[in-house]
């Protein structure tokens, strides 16, 4: 599900939601400063890891925890949670225990209509709403334009389910919330894979009060579970650094937390990556499988993991046993996945239907909660000359929100900067092993994918596997995260508007060029060494 175009400042009290306790400006001093004390704990730990000293190690790893501990606390907004104890996200549990339950009947784009329709027939809240968000294009259109295919949206339900909606719409109809608004808003983005969790578990669970709150703790759960095991695979450190940089990201926790599955990707994703270092291979592909299934972006996790995977492939001259257990483990998942769903959808063209709502989102204009290499570029190729130079960090305007800017204009010249970020990514990858290498894997969904802040706290994995490689390189790129967080915070309180994002993206993309280039010159210095070493030695003339 997307979100309006609110500006970042009113991202943390949209329609619906709950004030905080704390302003949202002191919270991002602490913040910040729970950041840098992350960082310096990395930074002292890394230090007297090169002396080492037994009698330090216990408070090492209590600076860790506590760290992480502050970060997590601090996510949630200090236990304020939503505002005052909530712990239920009607605006999401709407379009997700309705996208579910009902995935068979309303598909990915007639939520609004079928709601719109029951509505009419019982409730009558929404009578004066005069438009609605067309979830074939994301443009709004009025209500009555809407409802003219009305009896093919009736005609999904038989009459025993479209009294069991309207009942569940009743119900949540008679809770306070901007129903308008939520009615304009992007939708079920799920996949059909989604829907084999998630639908038998909306079907039995009743969309009473304490039912809304099982379904809130379920995500709550699954990252108990995950980071649970990640303490007990990588151990306090690591586990702690990927848990403080998930834990940091801006948004996250107000747009998802009391919502339904909405982290069931990140869950297994991490879970591979448990796996992946107990040495499961085919048990790690068969989650990374299901998050390929549920969420298709954490395909680009397995891409990143191609590039130590080929260079093995090369030097032993045939493919790794490991290799082999991950790819037939998550072939084995995403064939399961789509042939149990197309049974639950009752037909394998739910998985066309998905591809063309996951096509609407590609295409989307700009709204200000994205993280994309594609703002940046759009920002330096509409600039005026001197103008990027002159506002790069406090840019007069975004241009990829502006109307008359089209990504489409400059699909060459930005597939080729694709390309390059591409090539960069990989050799900021050549020393990592698979493990390390998979975990890079949102670095190429920033560069190829237009993804929303809110999902972004998979970058706690790839600070995981920076964290995992002992070269200095890594080291850096992970201290950048850190910064780049603490940037986002201080940015904000300097009133910009709707740039914190752009700025985020404009950030990461140095760092990604910074990053590649010293690993890209230190496999200069190993080639140099390597071929001096191949290269024959220069005979000795004999003497007469």
């Amino acid at each position: 599900m997307s979100t309006p175009a609110w500006g970042v400042k009113l991202a943390y009290n949209p329609p619906g939601r709950a004030t905080h306790a704390m302003n949202h400006f002191i919270e991002g001093i602490l913040k910040i400063a729970i950041l840098e004390a992350a960082a310096a704990v990395i930074v002292v730990d890394r230090l007297l890891a090169a002396a080492p000293a037994p009698r330090f190690e216990r408070g090492r790893k209590a600076a860790y925890l506590s760290v992480a501990f502050l970060a997590v606390f601090a996510w949630t907004h200090f236990g304020a949670l939503r505002g005052g104890g909530g712990v239920v996200h009607l605006w999401e549990q709407y379009h997700f225990y309705l996208g579910a339950k009902y995935q068979k009947e309303l598909g990915w784009f007639d939520l609004y209509k079928a709601t719109l329709l029951a509505d009419r027939e019982s409730a009558h809240v929404l009578a004066g709403v005069t438009q609605t968000r067309d979830l074939h294009t994301f443009d709004l259109q009025p209500v009555d334009e809407a409802l003219k295919d009305a009896p093919r949206v009736r005609a999904a339900f038989t009459d025993e389910r479209w009294a069991e909606f309207k009942a569940d719409w009743t119900r949540m109809a008679a809770m306070p919330v901007g129903w308008t608004s939520i009615i304009s808003d992007h939708g079920n983005s799920e996949s059909p894979a989604w829907a084999i969790v998630a639908h038998p578990i909306a079907s039995l669970v009743p969309f009473t009060h304490s039912g809304q709150v099982f379904l809130s703790m379920l995500d709550v759960v699954l990252m108990l579970v995950l980071w649970g095991f990640a303490y007990r695979t990588f151990g306090v450190r690591t586990a702690s650094v990927g848990l403080v940089i998930a834990a940091s990201l801006p948004n996250v926790f107000d747009y998802n937390f009391g919502s339904f599955l909405r982290w069931d990707w990140l869950f297994t994703l991490g879970m591979a990556m448990c796996f992946m270092k107990r040495e499961k291979w085919a048990t790690a592909g068969a989650f990374f499988g299901f998050a390929v299934a549920t969420k298709l972006f954490p395909l680009f996790f397995g891409v990143a993991m191609l590039v130590p995977a080929v260079a093995v492939t090369v030097r032993e001259r045939k493919l790794a046993r490991r290799h082999l257990r991950f790819a037939a483990g998550a072939a084995g998942s995403v064939t399961a996945a789509v042939v149990l769903s197309s049974t639950l959808c009752g037909t394998p063209r739910a998985w066309l239907e998905y591809k063309d709502r996951i096509a609407v989102s590609v295409h989307e204009k700009y709204y200000p909660i994205q993280y994309s290499l594609k703002t940046v570029f759009l920002q330096v190729a509409r600039s005026a000359p001197g103008e990027f130079a002159d506002h790069w960090a406090a840019p007069l305007d975004i241009k990829q929100a502006r109307p008359d800017v089209n990504i489409g204009d400059y699909a060459t010249s930005f597939f080729l900067v694709q390309l390059a970020f591409t090539l960069i990514i990989a050799a900021a990858l050549w020393r990592a092993d698979e493990l390390s290498a998979f975990s890079a894997g949102p670095f190429l969904v920033f560069v190829w994918l237009t993804v929303n802040m809110y999902y972004w706290h998979m970058l706690g994995l790839a600070a995981l596997g920076l964290f995992l490689r002992k070269e200095l390189p890594p080291l850096f790129a992970l201290l950048g995260l850190h910064l780049v967080l603490a940037v986002f915070y201080l940015y904000q309180h300097t009133n910009h508007g709707y740039a914190e994002p752009y700025l985020v993206a404009l950030l990461l993309s140095v760092g990604l060029v910074a990053f590649g280039a010293a690993e890209g010159f230190e496999f200069g210095r190993v080639a140099q060494r390597v071929t001096a070493w191949l290269k024959p030695a220069p005979r000795r003339s004999r003497a007469k």
